[in-house]
């Protein structure tokens, strides 16, 4: 990644692929235990 990590727009594009890698991650397990 060459942007600076104090970019907010970056920052903010790795907070929401965190929260859909856990979001999918828990719809996953959900699935796989449903």
């Amino acid at each position: 990644m060459s942007e600076d990590p104090r970019d907010p727009r970056a920052s903010g594009m790795v907070a929401l692929a965190a929260l859909l890698v856990l979001f999918a991650l828990v719809a996953v397990m959900v699935w796989v235990a449903g």
